[in-house]
């Protein structure tokens, strides 16, 4: 391994490329250059096909554009490099073999050798009218600054991409942006950062392009999701920080527990899967009528207290079937007034399951409608944390033991093996508790087993968890996620009901408050014909567009 200092600065570069002027280019390639450097920088990120423009006017129109990788934008990488012993990455159309274009990273170091050559793999609509999809794979290399890693925009819509470059040992990623959306910039790159402990440098352009406007949202943000540093909306210029490389190679979440060691890889069967081989791909070929595929969902923000026991809390939860929803989420450890129950507690909430599935049972069955239970049974001397789906009928319909266990239950509590989706009256139901939500790979694995809604029993631990989590797996899936979070936990209260295609805004404060009050009730009328459909924009499937055979790293337990 090359020995990497301690820290040093970053740089990204807010500007706008010239459509077809790549003397143009060059010419704000060298003046951003020197614009970092001044600030101190040792590394500076450029946007996304900083060489050329974007929005070509056909496939011939971007061949002509595109340069190989000897051509004057590279080669005046290159020369900067040298000449001011830095390293600089910047987007790159590329003419490739056989005259194939490629929507491009290029990293050079400060001898002007390319270090890392990186080509986009999650292509949006406008980038399947010319470039092909990227053959390199998730490349990471070290370097006397850290080891690094590339991706370009889109691909940070695809939470394996940044997981997989994440788990070759990145300290810090690249991103080469052309940000149309701003909650691609304000909400997915402070996400991925923070579900995988790096250092996102990410670098887009503001201003028009033709029918395109990019907004802006150059940031650099640290491995736990603070954004440190950022380029103001609508405007050119460089900002910079201080890169701590360390803070990268420290997995641990900020409440306990380590990013990379407390995954599951054996539960993650499907990642790896072509698409046509998961259950999802025969799901999404069965007809449905929309009319016919609508419910009410919501999630239920209470939980015993010791001075009133778990009755008030079953009596919200008979309120919630009585206003009409088919499915009723609880928090994690619904009948236990501790949010994170010891072992006694634990052996004590086991004990009353029978109690308390009875009660449940009643209520399903008098208003027809169905309960996500959250509890601790006991099978064979061992506990677990399990959720019960419970259906009209009163029986429970499947059980669901949580795979990711926090690190303080461990002395009681016994992993599951595996994910459970049910079909139900109300869609396809899927389940996941507590910790389970930190890892994207649970998310992920419910969808591809054909999930439509994933209940999420939760007590957080802190906001982000809320405002970085929450909507990039509803979204990223495509599925309705209805998050139940107890009023005790250490981040109390904030439950919702996220639909397949998010909110209207990003910032979850202003569309979603938090409300802490206990008992409150958070319903949604739900369509579960977006859950149906895995497309984001026109030929965009968060789920069809995958490239699994770069995801190599994902059923590995650690980091490199």
């Amino acid at each position: 391994m090359i020995p990497s200092q301690p820290s040093f600065r970053a740089a990204v570069v807010q500007t706008l490329a010239s459509l077809g002027d790549v003397q143009e280019n060059i010419r704000l390639l060298e003046h951003y250059t020197l614009e970092a450097k001044r600030q101190g920088a040792k590394l500076i990120v450029f946007p996304e096909c900083m060489n050329s423009g974007y929005l070509f006017d056909d496939i011939a129109h971007a061949r002509q554009i595109a340069e190989p990788l000897d051509g004057p934008f590279a080669t005046a990488m290159q020369r900067l490099c040298r000449e001011h012993d830095l390293y600089i990455a910047s987007g790159f159309t590329e003419l490739g073999e056989n005259a194939k274009i490629y929507n491009s990273g290029l990293f050079y170091g400060p001898d002007g050798q390319l270090l890392l050559h990186y080509q986009k793999q999650f292509l949006a609509t406008h980038d399947q009218n010319w470039f092909d999809c990227g053959i390199k794979g998730n490349p990471v290399v070290e370097t006397p600054l850290g080891n690094i890693g590339l991706l370009i925009c889109f691909d940070g819509r695809i939470p394996e991409i940044a997981r997989s470059i994440a788990l070759q040992g990145a300290d810090v990623v690249l991103d080469m942006a052309n940000f149309f959306a701003m909650d691609q910039a304000d909400l997915w790159v402070p996400a991925r950062a923070m579900e995988n402990g790096i250092w996102i440098v990410a670098a887009t352009k503001a201003g028009v392009e033709r029918s395109i406007h990019y907004p802006g949202g150059s940031m650099i943000v640290a491995p736990d999701g603070d954004v440190k540093a950022y380029v103001p909306k609508e405007t050119h210029g460089v900002v910079s920080w201080t890169i701590d490389v360390a803070a990268a190679r420290d997995k641990r979440w900020l409440a306990g527990g380590d990013r990379f060691a407390d995954r599951a890889p054996e539960t993650y069967g499907c990642l790896t899967k072509a698409f046509e081989n998961t259950p999802l791909a025969a799901i999404l070929e069965q007809p449905l009528i929309p009319e016919k595929a609508t419910t009410k969902l919501a999630v239920v923000q209470d939980h015993a207290v010791v001075s009133e026991g778990v009755e008030s809390a079953l009596d919200m939860v008979e309120h919630a079937a009585r206003l009409g929803a088919k499915l009723i989420v609880t928090p994690a450890f619904f009948a236990c007034p501790s949010w994170l129950p010891d072992a006694q507690q634990a052996r004590d909430l086991a004990s009353q399951q029978s109690m308390l599935l009875h009660q449940a049972a009643g209520i399903a069955q008098r208003w027809q409608t169905h309960i996500v239970l959250d509890t601790v049974e006991e099978q064979d001397g061992a506990l677990y944390h399990t959720a019960l789906l419970v259906g009209p009928s009163g029986q429970v319909l499947s059980r669901y033991r949580q795979v990711h266990v926090e690190p303080e239950i461990r002395d009681w509590c016994t992993p599951g093996q595996s994910w459970t989706v049910t079909e139900t009256q109300v869609g396809r139901v899927g389940m996941m508790l507590g910790y389970d939500g930190r890892f994207p790979e649970s998310s992920r694995e419910l969808a591809l087993l054909g999930a439509d809604i994933i209940a999420w029993p939760t007590a957080l631990r802190e906001k982000r968890e809320r405002d970085l989590l929450a909507v990039p797996k509803a979204e990223d899936n495509r599925i309705y996620l209805a998050m139940a979070n107890r009023t005790d936990a250490p981040f109390a209260g904030g439950s919702l009901v996220v639909p397949p295609n998010g909110f209207p805004l990003w910032e979850l404060d202003q569309v979603s408050p938090v409300v802490t009050r206990k008992g409150a009730v958070i319903p949604t009328f739900a369509n579960l014909a977006l859950s149906r459909q895995k497309f984001m924009i026109p030929r965009v499937n968060m789920l069809r567009n995958r490239l699994v055979e770069t995801y190599e790293s994902l059923r590995s337990q650690a980091a490199a």
